[in-house]
């Protein structure tokens, strides 16, 4: 599904709607819309009138829409957002019964996200709250989360072929840094989940060993949307058949990406980097295998029934519980490229070390 609703639209709406946001400018002209309410991030966008890179709900057409959707207690606005995991534990209380059991607490979003700028250049989004645990372990958690962020640098400014490289292209990335904390010690694990919902049509990168073990957490994938390369693996996000897949931090090194064709021979890529530990403990686990934990990595493909987007996941390190940590903080980067298609591939083969046909 193509969206037409632009950052202008989402402006007016929000200060319809009296919803507090601000703007975050990176590099070449690009911004994020950084929103209040359930710590969203949306964009990125060139200008006003800019349609975005990360999927929005069609609710944001309208003042009245964005009010109604509010209203219902529905979480589904797009962009980025960050929940706490272990899913399992803290949105399905009966494991026997996922999709009849699995709901948001509202603690964790909207949840009561404080947006402010601490210094020229950041943004900071601020909360905390408390969660009830089921399935691998039993009470409540109270918990605090913070996260700042600001522009990052263009990775590829190292490279002897820079210029070559960015010929035409267009860059703007983020840093986000996320400091997850418990207040009280007990048996309950807690990790920072990070995801960005993705516009179908691409294809998800992720370079890996040739050991690579994918877990399935609902219908299993296919050979229409996964495809193995030996060292890395693609996931075709359409949107209109739904899997989810975890992948082990084991066998993953920290680094994947998302390129979109586009159209007339310009698309983009979306390149995620951040600490994968394979020494974390990793505790989510699919409903029907438990016990089958440290996946670092999961990406969700939409059948349609939430509105045809794809997500790309990533897992902070635990706290709580064996881990022995009571806090951890973890940065995690977003390199962000527009430009022609064959220039966008050689960008990933730079950085993924994939090789994807334009």
């Amino acid at each position: 599904m193509t969206m037409t609703i632009t950052l202008g639209q989402c402006m007016r709406v929000l200060e319809a709607n009296r919803l507090a946001y601000r703007m975050l400018r990176l590099t070449s002209g690009l911004q994020l819309l950084v929103m209040e309410r359930g710590g969203r991030i949306l964009g990125p966008f060139r200008d006003e009138d800019d349609t975005g890179l990360f999927w929005l709900n069609p609710a944001w057409a309208s003042t009245g829409d964005l009010e109604a959707f509010l209203q219902s207690g529905d979480w589904n606005l797009g962009g980025e957002r960050l929940w706490i995991s272990p899913e399992i534990q803290y949105l399905v209380s009966d494991r026997r019964d996922f999709w009849g059991t699995v709901a948001v607490p509202a603690a964790m979003d909207p949840g009561t996200w404080r947006l402010d700028a601490p210094t020229p250049g950041q943004l900071r989004l601020r909360q905390e709250m408390t969660l009830t645990a089921y399935n691998l372990a039993v009470g409540c958690k109270s918990l605090r989360v913070e996260r700042i962020l600001q522009a990052a640098p263009d990775p590829l400014a190292s490279s002897s072929h820079y210029e070559a490289l960015r010929r035409d292209v267009i860059y703007g990335g983020y840093e986000q840094v996320v400091t997850l904390a418990e207040q009280t010690t007990d048996a309950i694990t807690s990790q920072a989940w990070s995801l960005i919902q993705l516009r179908p049509g691409g294809q998800i990168l992720i370079p890996c060993s040739p050991h690579l073990e994918i877990t399935d957490y609902n219908e299993p994938v296919d050979a229409a949307h996964c495809t193995h390369h030996g060292h890395w693996v693609s996931f075709k996000i359409t949107g209109a058949r739904r899997y989810k897949v975890g992948l082990r931090a084991t066998q993953t090194f920290g680094r994947l990406g998302y390129f979109h064709p586009g159209d007339n021979g310009h698309g983009y890529l979306i390149v995620r980097s951040f600490f994968n530990n394979p020494s974390s403990l990793y505790s989510e686990e699919p409903a029907h295998l438990p016990g089958s934990r440290g996946d670092s990595i999961h990406i969700y493909n939409d059948g349609g029934m939430f509105g045809g987007f794809g997500e790309l996941e990533i897992q902070g390190q635990t706290i709580g519980g064996p881990t022995g940590r009571a806090n951890i903080t973890d940065q995690q980067l977003l390199w962000i490229y527009l430009g022609p298609q064959a220039r966008l591939a050689t960008i990933a083969a730079h950085l993924l070390g994939v090789t994807v046909a334009p």
